[in-house]
């Protein structure tokens, strides 16, 4: 346990910043970097803190007590975590492999800060590059009429595996509410459009339809609404009218592995709050 983060939002009123400090100085921990946004719309306050607790007396469970007495006096929201506290995600895959090569890449370079614990995909396809990574593999094929049984199959193997959040690096199949709902706001999905522009499939072929002069790419957050969940990040890039669907879809892979890839790392790290329909990422 030698750092922390917390998250919190709340009614914006005067005192906030300065009873968070309060708290965590009175504990003995040392603020090493505090972000605070102030949602206008609504009057709603968000802060992360990212502090050193080394030199805290007491344990993860008295904290979180006195935090929780903390959070009842501002009516606040309130997510800590603890740096011993590693993250597990698990990647689900269909066929294209760009997104879960450069995931394990990232993973082996130490740019996320969470651990793979398996990869479950429809098709057989990918498993030597998992097996090559030392990831577990499941090949758990899905059909219209095994849906149910899959996704609970699925389930079961999250919970064998200890995941804590789910990425889905071009996992070509809708997720039923059955599994949306039991990992709220922890499914992480990169659409391969400028959301919300071009939704569901073969947005490079709409793009190219519609003679676009940008193209892009979506981190999002999944929601029982196809492709309308809160988006985490976009990026885009510049085509024109020489360009095929053929060239879209290639220069499209490039910005689809960093926009997911950026995703993973700030949901990892505990920057990312979710308010309505919007998410505040912090840097």
């Amino acid at each position: 346990m030698r750092k922390a983060t917390l998250r919190l939002n709340c009614r914006d009123v005067p005192g906030i910043v300065y009873h968070v400090s309060k708290f965590i100085f009175e504990r003995g921990g040392n603020i090493i970097h505090a972000q605070q946004h102030r949602e206008e719309l609504d009057d709603r306050f968000f802060m992360r803190v990212h502090f050193d607790c080394a030199q805290m007396v007491d344990d993860k469970a008295k904290i979180r007590r006195d935090l929780a007495d903390l959070a009842t006096q501002f009516d606040m929201e309130t997510r800590l975590s603890f740096s011993d506290e590693r993250k597990r995600l698990a990647i689900m895959v269909s066929k294209y492999d760009h997104c879960l090569y450069d995931l394990f890449l990232r993973h082996r370079y130490g740019e996320i800060g969470a651990d793979i614990a398996l990869v479950v995909s429809n098709h057989p396809d990918l498993q030597g590059i998992s097996e090559a990574f030392g990831a577990p593999f499941v090949y758990t094929p899905v059909t219209r009429e095994n849906k149910a049984e899959a996704e609970a199959q699925t389930h079961a193997l999250f919970q064998d595996y200890g995941v804590d959040f789910v990425v889905l690096a071009r996992y070509m199949q809708i997720l039923s509410p059955y599994l949306v709902e039991r990992y709220r706001h922890r499914i992480i999905n990169v659409h391969h459009g400028f959301l919300p522009a071009f939704k569901g499939a073969k947005p490079y072929h709409q793009a190219y339809q519609r003679g676009v002069k940008l193209i892009g790419a979506t981190s999002h957050y999944v929601t029982e609404e196809l492709d309308m969940g809160p988006i985490i990040g976009q990026e885009i890039i510049r085509v024109n009218h020489s360009h095929s669907v053929q060239d879209l879809t290639a220069m499209g892979r490039d910005i689809e592995k960093k926009v997911l890839a950026e995703a993973v790392r700030a949901h990892a790290e505990d920057r990312i709050m979710v308010y309505s329909h919007r998410t505040i990422v912090f840097e």
